[in-house]
């Protein structure tokens, strides 16, 4: 495993992370993160409300004998609402609507003792969908105040940010308070934020990128992302053989191995096989950059028709109607993309043949709920009226 330095703090990072928000059971959540402790991932993201707030206790029980002075733990929490409000009622069980330095205490506090550590190395304000997030946060006597006062009595070691924001509202952020590390979206499919990450890398603080995987779509064994990595591969450019790949999962994380600026990826493991098969991956080094710019071009191309992208994060909720908002959007964006359209409703069609419960766009009443919640502003209504269009039967 690579291990990098990680901005100015004195940590250095795995460069490949665990973020816990998709465990399934507590024996194989402890499993899977005991097994990437054996294979020197040393970075663990966690979040009081992952996995409908057992993520903490999951994690807590995979660090049981593990040696804590390898592991570099982090916990988070937010004065948000889980979208881009503030919450103005403390959830400790969710971590949302901390607007105080003493509730911010008791927020840290609360993680250290599920996850059974004495200090924190990093705190994260979590959740940051909004500016106006941010400015609670920055509040006298609000929740980056507790932070501040917990970092100063050894509770926490570094003090991170993690959101959705743009580029250029990271950038305004991180000119009025001084993080050590950001985490952000960043991935084949969004490099939007690159600005930020250059922003970053020259003034020493740590870039995280999640959804490296773009929510699973860089996971889709489709035939066309095949026939990318193959051509990468194959490339007259590229002689190297150290750029082959055997599947887009690899390219995507080699690709962010390989980002300057980037230290390590947080990639959302539930097995142990997983973590298995992405160290794999990442172990094999950075693509070269001539292979990253033609992957990345290559991907631009393929889903030039996609405007909206939902990257499975789940801060939407449950929808009143039954849908599985992420799914669909999955499967829609999937049908605009030619290459893809024909797998994409086979697909489809199989699931709805077993049940498709959550499937049918049409069951949209357009509510508003979910883009309310929404950290990438995606006009769900909008986007759920024109699936119903390209739905089979």
């Amino acid at each position: 495993m690579d291990y990098r330095s990680f901005g100015r703090t004195n940590l250095r990072l795995s460069a490949l992370s665990y973020g816990c928000m998709r465990f399934d059971d507590e024996e194989s959540a402890a499993a899977a993160v005991r097994r990437a402790i054996e294979l020197g991932i040393n970075y663990f993201d966690v979040a009081p409300a992952y996995c409908g707030c057992t993520s903490e206790p999951k994690l807590g029980l995979g660090l049981q004998g593990a040696d804590r002075s390898k592991l570099v733990i982090t916990a988070k929490s937010s004065p948000g609402d889980g979208g881009e409000g503030i919450g103005h009622n403390y959830r400790p069980d969710i971590g949302f609507g901390i607007n105080t330095a003493d509730q911010a205490r008791t927020q840290i506090e609360r993680s250290m003792n599920i996850l059974g550590v004495d200090h924190l190395d990093v705190y994260h304000l979590w959740a940051v969908h909004h500016d106006q997030i941010f400015e609670e946060a920055m509040k006298p006597g609000g929740f980056l105040e507790g932070v501040r006062k917990a970092q100063s009595e050894g509770l926490v070691d570094y003090i991170g940010i993690t959101g959705h924001v743009s580029a250029g509202s990271f950038i305004s952020i991180l000119e009025r308070f001084p993080f050590d590390m950001i985490t952000i979206p960043f991935h084949l499919r969004d490099t939007s934020r690159a600005k930020a990450v250059q922003y970053c890398a020259e003034r020493g603080i740590g870039v995280i990128a999640m959804n490296p995987l773009a929510g699973g779509a860089l996971a889709n064994p489709a035939q066309a992302l095949q026939s990318i990595v193959r051509s990468i591969e194959t490339s007259s450019i590229l002689s190297l053989s150290k750029d082959a790949c055997t599947n887009m999962t690899e390219a995507a994380l080699r690709f962010l191995v390989g980002y300057p600026g980037v230290t390590t990826s947080i990639v959302g493991f539930t097995y142990a096989s997983q973590v298995e098969a992405d160290v794999a991956y990442a172990e094999k080094g950075g693509l070269s950059s001539e292979a990253m710019n033609q992957l990345q071009t290559r991907i631009d191309e393929l889903y030039a028709n996609v405007r909206h992208f939902c990257t499975a994060c789940g801060y939407c909720g449950e929808c009143p109607e039954g849908v599985l908002i992420p799914k669909v959007l999955e499967v829609y964006s999937n049908l605009l993309v030619p290459s893809l359209a024909r797998s994409a409703e086979q697909e489809l069609l199989d699931r709805l043949s077993r049940d498709g419960q959550g499937l049918d766009p049409s069951l949209c009443v357009a509510c508003g709920q979910c883009e309310s919640k929404c950290p990438n502003h995606l006009p769900v209504s909008e986007l759920m009226s024109a699936a119903k269009d390209k739905w089979p039967g």
